[in-house]
This record gives C-alpha cells, sequence and structure tokens, in this order.
C-alpha cells in the first residue's frame, strides 16, 4: 500500500520536537505530553490498514487481536497501558477533529477508513486532553487532499483491494473525491472446524469528498462520506453490517487572534446475528438477530487563540456533543424462529469548556497546561421485551435521566539541559462517560451473555510519567516513558454465573456460557514502561517500539487479576530500506500472553509475526507492490470458540499495481 504515499518505506513516529527561535503555538505543548507524530506512510502497513498500523506501538491495542476484516466490530476500541475493562474505546480518534466513534456502541468506525489518504497522525498516551471519551489519550488522524492516483492488488482466498482518488483546482480552492474498497473470501476461525464453520468472508467501502478554499484570512474545509462494511463472523447466516455517513465544516480565520470551527454530524446503523455452534460443530443456534441500531451524533467546537508574543501561546474553547440511538432486536429462539422482542436505547449530551496553554520560561524550559469542564446529561433510557406473538411486554426497565460535572486537565515540562537530551513529565486526570451500549444493551458472544446497567457512572482516571530521550540527530531518536495509572470505577464484564440457567437481563444461558454483567469495579492500576527509537543506517531505517505494563484489578471480587485483554508486553521492530524508487521493508510485532476473561480463566497465548513489503518502480508513474502479512503464519489467539482458540488473519500474500502521475 506504499506506493499512495509519498515516502517509502514506512518512517517510525517521532516525538514531537520543539525548534529553538520559534513562536510557539498551544500545539507546541504536545511535546511535554510525549506526542508522537505518525507520518503517513507509517499508516500504510502491509495490511494496508491504519488500525494495523497503530498495533505496532508498544502498550497501544484493539480490545481484540482479531482482523477489522472479521472480527465484530463491537471490539474494536482502542486503548492503551491495559486500561480496558471491556471492549469500549479509551483512546478518543478523531479525523480533522471529528470523532471516529459509533454514536451508540463506542467503537472506532475503521471501516469509514477503507482507502482513504491520510496526511498523518497524531498520538498522546495517558488522560487529560480530548473530549469525554479521551480517558486513555488522543489520537488525532489529519486526511490528505485526494491526489489522482489509484491501487490494484489481489491476495490470498479471493482477496481483491483497490483505492484511488480524484482532485482538481476550482474557485480559488480544490475539490476531491476519495475512495476504496476491500472484499475476501476469509478463513475459518479455528484449528479443528467443524461441518458448521465456514470462512469469514467481508465487503467493505468507503467514498468521501473533500472541498477547500481560501477567502482572504479565512480557510474552508467540507467535507462528507459514506461507508459500509459486512463481514460474516464464521458461522452460516451470523452476519454483521455497519453503516454510515458524515458530514464536517472547518474554518480558521488567520488574524490577530486565530480563530478555529468544527462542526459535524453522522448517522450510524448496526446490525448482526449471533450464531452459536453445538459441541461437535455441526449445528448452528441463532441466540440474537439485531435487526438494526439506528443512533446519530452531531457536536460543535470554537476555537479561539490569543496574541501572546513569542514564548506564550493559549487555546480557549468551547464544545457541545449530543449522541443518541436504540437497538432493535429479536431474541429467544424456539425451534428457530424468535420469540422476543427487545429495544433499548437512550441519549447523551455534554457541554465543554476547555483551555491549553504554553509558556517557554527559559530557552531550554517549555510548561504547559491544560484543563476543561464537562457538563454531562444522560437522557431518560429504555430497555423494554415483549412477546413477538401478541406484544404482551415481558420486561420494562426505565431509568432517569442524570446528569453531573467533571473536571480534567494535564500539566506538562520538558527540559532540555543539553540540545539532545530531553527530560520530560506530566500528570493528568481524565474521565469517560459510559455509552449508551453499555448502559441499556444485554449482548451475547458465543455461549456467553451480558447483562446492561443503566446505573453505570463515568469512569475517571489519574496518571503521572517521565520520560527520557535522546536526539544526538534530527534523524535518531531514543525515549523512554515511565507511567502509573489508576483508573477508578472501571466499566468491565464480571462474570456472575455459569449456564445452564435462566438469568436476570439476559435469559437463558446454554452450558458452557458464562453470564455477566457491566459494572464499576473498584480500579484498575497499571505501571510500566514505554519505548520508543529510530536509527537511520544510510539506505536502511531501524525502528522498534515496545511496552511493559503491570496491570492489576481492585475490587469485586478480582483483586490481583489482569484486565481482560490486556497482555504484558507488546513492540515491534521493522528494517526498511529505500533507493531511487525503489523500497523494502520487514516488521515483527509481538502480541504478550493475556486473559480472555475476566477470572483469568481462559489464557490466549503470545504469538510473533512477520510482515513483508517491497515496491518495484516501473517508470515514473507506475509501481508493483509486493506485500506479505503473517509470513510465518503464525497463529496469533483472539479469543475462544467454544473449546478451541478463535485466531486472528494468517498468512496472506499481496500482489498489486499503483499509479500516480509524476509532479510537475
Amino acid at each position: 500500500m506504499a506506493a499512495m504515499s509519498d515516502a517509502l518505506p514506512p518512517q517510525p513516529p517521532a516525538e514531537t520536537i520543539l525548534v529553538s527561535g520559534r513562536a510557539i503555538t498551544p500545539a507546541a505543548g504536545a511535546e511535554a505530553f510525549g506526542a508522537l507524530n505518525i507520518p503517513a506512510e507509517a499508516l500504510n502497513p502491509a495490511s494496508g490498514r491504519v488500525e494495523e498500523a497503530l498495533r505496532a506501538l508498544g502498550g497501544l491495542q484493539l480490545f481484540r487481536t482479531s482482523s477489522t476484516r472479521t472480527a465484530n466490530p463491537t471490539s474494536e476500541g482502542l486503548t492503551a497501558r491495559a486500561l480496558s475493562g471491556n471492549a469500549a474505546s479509551r483512546i478518543e480518534v478523531t479525523l480533522d477533529g471529528v470523532p471516529l466513534s459509533d454514536p451508540f456502541f463506542g467503537f472506532v468506525s475503521w471501516g469509514a477508513l477503507v482507502g482513504q489518504p491520510l496526511a498523518g497522525a497524531q498520538l498522546v498516551r495517558g488522560g487529560g486532553l480530548g473530549g469525554p471519551g479521551a480517558l486513555a489519550g488522543t489520537l488525532e488522524l489529519t486526511s490528505a487532499m485526494p491526489a489522482n492516483a489509484a491501487m490494484l492488488r489481489g491476495g490470498s482466498r479471493d482477496s481483491l483491494e483497490g483505492q484511488g482518488g480524484i482532485a482538481t483546482q476550482a474557485a480559488g480552492g480544490a475539490l476531491g473525491i476519495s475512495g476504496g474498497f476491500s472484499r475476501g473470501d476469509g478463513y475459518k476461525l479455528v484449528e479443528e472446524p467443524g461441518p458448521g464453520d465456514v470462512a469469514t468472508r467481508y465487503r467493505q467501502w468507503s467514498l468521501a469528498g473533500t472541498a477547500r478554499t481560501q477567502v482572504g484570512a479565512l480557510a474552508l474545509v467540507a467535507r462528507l462520506s459514506g461507508f459500509a462494511d459486512q463481514r460474516l463472523r464464521g458461522v452460516e447466516g451470523a452476519d454483521i453490517e455497519s453503516r454510515g455517513g458524515d458530514a464536517s465544516l472547518g474554518a480558521t480565520l488567520e488574524g490577530a487572534w486565530r480563530l478555529g470551527l468544527t462542526a459535524h454530524a453522522k448517522l450510524r446503523d448496526f446490525s448482526t446475528v449471533t450464531r452459536t455452534l453445538d459441541s461437535t460443530r455441526t449445528v448452528a443456534t441463532t441466540a440474537l438477530d439485531q435487526v438494526k441500531t439506528p443512533a446519530s451524533g452531531w457536536g460543535v467546537e470554537l476555537r479561539a487563540e490569543p496574541p501572546l508574543g513569542e514564548d506564550s501561546a493559549l487555546q480557549l474553547g468551547a464544545g457541545y456533543r449530543s449522541a443518541e440511538g436504540r437497538t432493535i432486536e429479536r431474541f429467544r429462539f424456539q425451534l428457530g424462529e424468535p420469540t422476543r422482542g427487545r429495544v433499548a436505547g437512550g441519549s447523551q449530551q455534554v457541554a465543554s469548556l476547555f483551555l491549553n496553554g504554553s509558556h517557554r520560561a527559559t530557552p531550554q524550559l517549555l510548561l504547559t497546561a491544560a484543563g476543561r469542564v464537562d457538563r454531562w446529561r444522560l437522557g431518560a433510557g429504555e430497555l423494554s421485551e415483549f412477546d413477538l406473538a401478541n406484544g404482551a411486554p415481558t420486561l420494562e426497565e426505565p431509568s432517569d435521566a442524570r446528569s453531573g460535572t467533571e473536571l480534567s486537565g494535564r500539566l506538562g515540562a520538558v527540559w532540555r539541559p543539553v540540545p539532545a537530551v530531553r527530560l520530560r513529565a506530566a500528570g493528568y486526570r481524565g474521565w469517560r462517560l459510559p455509552t449508551l451500549n453499555e448502559l441499556y444493551r444485554p449482548f451475547r458472544a458465543g455461549q456467553d451473555a451480558t447483562a446492561a446497567n443503566a446505573t453505570l457512572n463515568p469512569e475517571h482516571l489519574w496518571g503521572a510519567e517521565a520520560s527520557l530521550g535522546w536526539q544526538p540527530l534530527a534523524a535518531v531518536d531514543l525515549s523512554a516513558t515511565f507511567f502509573w495509572n489508576r483508573l477508578s470505577d472501571p466499566i468491565t464484564n464480571v462474570t456472575l454465573g455459569a449456564g445452564p440457567g435462566n438469568f436476570p437481563g439476559v435469559g437463558f444461558v446454554a452450558a458452557g456460557g458464562r453470564y455477566r454483567q457491566r459494572q464499576n469495579l473498584e480500579a484498575i492500576e497499571a505501571h510500566g514502561v514505554e519505548a520508543d527509537a529510530r536509527l537511520p543506517l544510510g539506505p536502511f531505517a531501524l525502528t522498534a517500539s515496545g511496552a511493559w505494563v503491570d496491570a492489576e484489578v481492585k475490587g469485586g471480587g478480582l483483586d490481583g487479576y489482569r484486565p481482560a485483554q490486556a497482555p504484558e508486553f507488546s513492540g515491534s521492530l521493522a528494517l526498511g530500506w529505500q533507493r531511487g524508487g525503489w523500497s523494502a521493508s520487514a516488521m515483527l510485532r509481538h502480541f504478550g500472553a493475556r486473559f480472555e476473561d475476566d477470572q483469568n480463566n481462559r489464557r490466549l497465548p503470545a504469538a510473533t509475526t512477520l510482515d513483508l513489503e517491497a515496491a518495484i518502480p516501473l517508470g515514473h508513474m507506475w509501481r508493483v507492490e509486493l506485500a506479505a502479512e503473517n509470513l510465518t503464519d503464525a497463529n496469533v489467539a483472539t479469543g475462544f470458540s467454544g473449546s478451541q482458540l478463535e485466531r486472528g488473519q494468517p498468512r496472506t500474500l499481496w500482489i498489486g499495481l499503483s499509479w500516480r502521475p509524476a509532479a510537475r
């Protein structure tokens, strides 16, 4: 996928470096927060997927190690430092300042990024910045203006992917359309499949239009996009589909004061059929038909930066976000037909005031601070169940509206005793509002069932970190960050019983299944170290990223256990080469052992994968691309399906052709 970028091979993330003597802006304070700047080429790994590139960063993870071609999208929240009690995202992911999270579920809509060009990203681990979902950090993706380019490649198991764009200059600005698609026949999820197992087919596409213009000191950017993501979860009839559309407008006015506005609106829908196999993996039984989950969200943010001179900067802002949604489901199947219906959902709103300031106290010392106050409200919620035959209600659990106020912020400093050395420290407090899904919707995963909990409280994070960095040259950077985090009131799926039997909020759970409920536990405490390095060696570039995290749960009868799906160690090592338009790269990634469940009974073994990429130029506009995902075909365990381990993406080989006009 590298040919869609301007540079090869992928370069590593680098810490934000402040250039001495330049006027600082509020964004310069990111250096004191340990921000990693990720260039566009690093967001295009062998898989061609942004989320896979993020997994190469130590300590950063989607809840499960499954590929976003095959996993249930509801398991694709992004987090860091083992700060996860379930699959909801703890890192706020935005594209041009617009949240990518689903308004109802809170997972990241990665399908909206299929084939979309990106200019880069900035990652900040730890809380205190961003909105109410930025508990464990922020990931700010920046879109690139579509360019005249195209790529098509084919791979293992009849996989086919394409992406492209077209752009033109118009009315003092530019117009562009970009899009991509991905399809494949997939693979069977277990090593010993039965007659009921089928391959995990998938179909995904996205399309976006972007317009940019400049009118004097006013810059405007508008974007309209849509996507669809269809997956089959290893059993015939277990279909999953998420789809949606987004519209956003950004405006920046340059003057004595720098003013900015971002407004967005989104629509989402999600449907899935949950089917489980018997012990012989022969007969499939339908447990749930989530017919649709319509949801919507919108928001606006205003920013102002006053002129404070060369050594100080300040950004003041206000924002408002609103989300609402509900799920419509059929369940309790008898003889293959549903007998009960369910409607559950609600709404939430958050109004915010925030500031972000930086001050260069001396040429060697930069101080920075960020703070915000959020006023949140949860509207009246509903969880209703009824008999499909006659409409008679069988369960009515309304919940009252409630509201609260949260304070969050971050203090940081970076000191350079000598130009090549930087010492950094930061402390912060963050929070996360429960999603509508966590509050109101029960769910099933395989044979397990989890009940909702409308009384959940927001999660809160306190944290501190210190970092040592060495950068003797602009292209050489070594850093290590030591951190301590305490997540209070973590929302976790707590095991309360085992099947067979009937349980409140979920109904019947079969033998071998577990009954769980979402609950606030006392805390998750995590401490550890993150290390990142980049080292150029002539035409070669060596990069590494790793994290060791010691995390344990407090309270709820789970004292001392590790959070589910949280490895103790994860990391990557990559070597790239580039010369005269030719390029090649190799990346080793390691996923440490972890537990599938809160009681640490189901262990998922460690795994190491190897990805390769190569690009061969054909003249000035064409390029042949070769790629291999998981070349050694390592078994990356992602969870359990019955008594067997469910595996992640197997070896996948690609060959493709890309086209991009030569620069004039």
